[in-house]
């Protein structure tokens, strides 16, 4: 991957980081990890998966809304950007391995997951769920531009934390009744 070319602007009076008009925290990998790692232990991971996975996805959907306007992208163009950006603020390299647009469906990959190497091979398990919300608040977004119904949802099918060679996540879209 070449340089991220993520623009940010600071405030000199205020100090607040923006990136094509967000408000943005520049943060150490660590940090993100440590903080995952304290709040598993004090509430269990599977309660922090549910958590994260809700705020993600809204989180998600609404960059993709800014970014959108900001860069006059399609639907997919904008899922796709959002994909790259986070690669380029180092959560890893992320791509989209498959995408069928009318099915809501996606395969998503990501090497050198920020989590997965931040926890080690030696886990045992999946810890690369904070990306689960994220992108299925980017394909939230495709839809709703799309105007169709449906609920996306996004599973760690693979983790590199649990010896496999990268991280893989399965994207589809549940019927709303």
């Amino acid at each position: 991957m070449a340089q991220p070319q993520v623009p940010i602007d600071v405030d000199p009076e205020t100090g607040i980081w923006t990136t094509d008009g967000l408000p943005m925290i520049y943060l150490p990998r660590h940090f993100l990890v440590n903080m995952q790692k304290g709040i598993e232990a004090a509430i269990g991971p599977a309660a922090y998966r549910e958590i994260l996975y809700a705020s993600s996805d809204l989180s998600a959907l609404q960059w993709c809304r800014a970014e959108a306007k900001t860069h006059g992208l399609t639907p997919v163009e904008t899922f796709r950007h959002y994909l790259r950006r986070l690669s380029q603020r180092g959560y890893g390299q992320i791509d989209v391995t498959a995408l069928d647009e009318s099915a809501a469906t996606a395969t998503v990959t990501v090497r050198h997951s920020a989590f997965a190497l931040g926890y080690g091979p030696e886990t045992a398990r999946p810890v690369c769920y904070t990306f689960e919300g994220s992108f299925a608040g980017g394909m939230r977004y495709v839809l709703e531009m799309s105007g169709r119904a449906g609920e996306p949802a996004c599973r760690e099918v693979a983790c590199a934390a649990t010896g496999h060679p990268e991280c893989r996540f399965e994207l589809r879209c549940d019927t709303v009744a």
